[in-house]
């Protein structure tokens, strides 16, 4: 793992920095275009400057390259393979440039509470990184720990980002768009820094999930954490990034875990683990899920639930048109404009044959990315009826991340079963709480 100075807070360092990536890719892309007899855009030195630059900058601005990478539907592949890179190949902060803080946050008793930490990270990411440890009790843990100033980065990288997005249009994001994606960046940023609520998370998830066979989920040292620093049990796994390595029949296990895990966040639980990139899961031999950090986590309202699940009824049902019930609750829907009918059609023409009773939905086999990526012209022209749903970005893109993992599975499941299964549980229970 290669290793780098702590991060600049220096809003103008960062803000040229920023601005010169911006600048150099500008540059790229116009001599790409005006250079005589050449086909197409070549993304993949894009691709290698982005990652170079964002993975050395830390914070916000690696956190937005990080989310990129899922972005399929947006990016070319190449700028999106080399932001998955950014997953697990994070350049890290030596120790020593944390050990000063730590010996400040715990009152210079840092080598009293814990026997032994290792000083080369398990882990770094874009606003901390992990370090095993063990304490006087001999427990295997790990501790996150955040870059020493890194509110005051988020601070002024937010603020840049601000005035930056509109480079996004380089590769044709439409604004809106690039709005909600800056949007979904700040609130991602504010709650992975608030780690006593990612602990409360992680126990309310521990409690819900803690007798469920096939899903690990590690406890929290609460008697060791300090702000900036969580302190967790070391559950080791392989990184879900890797899972393609792994037996058939473990990956089947595998995939049926986390179709399940995921259905009983939403129906039972009804909050729902937020941060599905495949750093974020791990798998054992066994077939064991390990589901790591819980900083971002969305409580689910009725009304959204409600709404997704109008949509699923209506996609296993046989018209289309009962699709627009499930748009408007959702609150998807410009008011007064006449129901895109013809984009409901194609939806349902290619979810319908998955969703219905016994069908095994093949993840790899029916390449749903491809046929959607199909739609796009059809969806451009519907925009005049379609406005992004308050409280459901979120959520997609989760289910977005969730359907790569289980590509990469290799998942072959019956989707529509197991659904129909939980939103009977879930009816039920909202029956029974009513007066």
């Amino acid at each position: 793992m290669s290793r780098s100075s702590r991060p600049s807070a220096s809003a103008l360092g960062r803000f040229l920095r920023l601005g010169g990536t911006g600048a150099r890719i500008a540059s790229n892309l116009l001599v790409q275009r005006i250079t005589p007899g050449r086909a197409g855009v070549d993304w993949e030195p894009v691709g290698a400057l982005l990652g170079d630059a964002l993975g050395q900058m830390k914070g916000p601005v690696l956190k937005l390259g990080q989310q990129a990478s899922q972005w399929q539907d947006l990016l070319p592949e190449p700028v999106s393979a080399a932001l998955a890179r950014l997953q697990n190949q994070v350049p890290s902060l030596p120790f020593t440039a944390l050990e000063a803080n730590l010996q400040r946050l715990y009152d210079g008793r840092l080598y009293e509470l814990f026997e032994s930490i290792e000083p080369t990270p398990a882990a770094a990411a874009s606003l901390g990184q992990v370090h095993r440890a063990r304490d006087r009790q001999g427990r295997a843990l790990v501790m996150k720990v955040q870059y020493p100033g890194i509110h005051a980065i988020c601070e002024a990288d937010l603020r840049q980002l601000r005035r930056l997005m509109p480079l996004g249009r380089l590769f044709g994001t439409p604004p809106a768009r690039l709005e909600a994606v800056y949007s979904e960046l700040k609130r991602a940023i504010d709650e992975e820094l608030d780690y006593a609520a990612e602990r409360d998370n992680l126990d309310t998830f521990r409690r819900h999930f803690d007798d469920w066979p096939g899903i690990a989920i590690p406890f929290a040292a609460a008697e060791l954490c300090r702000p900036g620093v969580l302190v967790l049990e070391d559950r080791p796994g392989r990184s879900m990034a890797d899972v393609e390595q792994a037996p058939a029949d473990v990956r089947q296990r595998l995939a049926e875990t986390l179709c399940q895990w995921l259905a009983e966040q939403v129906f039972g639980l009804q909050q729902l683990h937020t941060d599905p990139h495949p750093g974020n899961l791990a798998w054992i031999e066994t077939g064991a899920l390990v589901v790591y950090d819980f900083g971002s986590v969305l409580r689910l309202e009725p009304r959204l639930l409600a709404g997704y699940v109008q949509i699923f009824e209506a996609l296993r049902g046989p018209s289309s048109e009962a699709l627009e019930a499930g748009f408007q609750m959702l609150g998807g829907r410009q008011p007064g404009s006449t129901p895109p009918h013809g984009l409901y059609r194609r939806i349902h023409l290619m979810l319908h044959p998955l969703l219905q009773p016994g069908a095994q939905w093949d993840f790899r086999g029916a390449a749903l990315h491809q046929q959607l990526s199909e739609l796009f012209p059809l969806l451009m022209s519907a925009l005049g009826s379609l406005q992004p749903a308050s409280g459901t970005l979120l959520i997609n893109r989760t289910l977005e991340g969730h359907y790569w993992n289980l590509y990469r599975l290799g998942a072959c499941l019956p989707i529509a079963d197991l659904l129909a299964e939980h939103i009977a549980r879930w009816r039920k229970g909202a029956d029974a709480s009513r007066p």
